[in-house]
């Protein structure tokens, strides 16, 4: 059940995604998706990693290697897929022509940044967990809570407001509400050890 309950907002985006939106919009999105996570998958190759495990998760599909990485193949591996979208983006800006590549380019740009926003078990939260446990490793979970929460409260506001404005934005909201209600989780958690 567990399970289920972490991948809830990944099942909403989704769900929501095919339901709402055009088949090529849909079909961008699981390219943008599927481009991001061959990025992660040929970074766990040049660190040495070995079969790493793919599972639905709380911002979409997460790999993990089987065995623990130092903290630079971590990072470097929390880089690599956003990194490919941002890469692919600026190729599909450079050389394609149309329609079609500016929204590839667009799809996968937003992919890219968006995964580097330090939430929900984002590559942004592997990346910002790693500097703050460099940094001040007895305050790296209250700070690293802190800022997935701002950054879920901004995201749900703007998600919000979005859907007010346009009547599209639903998903955001509900994906950010999932992610707030797994931070109470977090904090209970935090509070209970302390």
């Amino acid at each position: 059940m567990k399970r289920l309950s972490s991948a809830l907002p990944a099942i909403t985006l989704l769900s929501y995604l095919l339901l709402s939106e055009p088949p090529a919009l849909s079909l961008l999105f699981f390219g943008a998706l599927a481009f991001h996570e061959w990025g992660h998958l040929i970074a766990f190759r040049l660190v040495g990693a070995k079969r790493p495990a793919l599972r639905l998760a709380g911002v979409g599909m997460r790999m993990s290697a089987m065995l623990p990485l130092l903290p630079s193949e971590e990072a470097a591996v929390a880089l690599a897929g956003p990194v490919f979208n941002i890469l692919f983006a600026l190729f599909a800006l450079r050389f394609g022509r149309g329609d079609f590549f500016l929204f590839a380019a667009a799809v996968h740009l937003l992919f890219g940044i968006g995964n580097l926003l330090p939430f929900g078990g984002s590559d942004g939260e592997r990346l910002l967990r790693l500097l703050l446990f460099r940094l001040v490793p007895r305050f790296a979970d209250p700070l690293l809570f802190l800022f997935s929460i701002l950054f879920l409260s901004l995201f749900f506001y703007l998600s919000l407001f979005l859907y007010y404005l346009t009547g599209n934005g639903l998903c955001g909201v509900l994906f950010s509400l999932f992610f707030l209600f797994d931070g109470q989780k977090a904090t209970q958690s935090i509070a209970n050890t302390a």
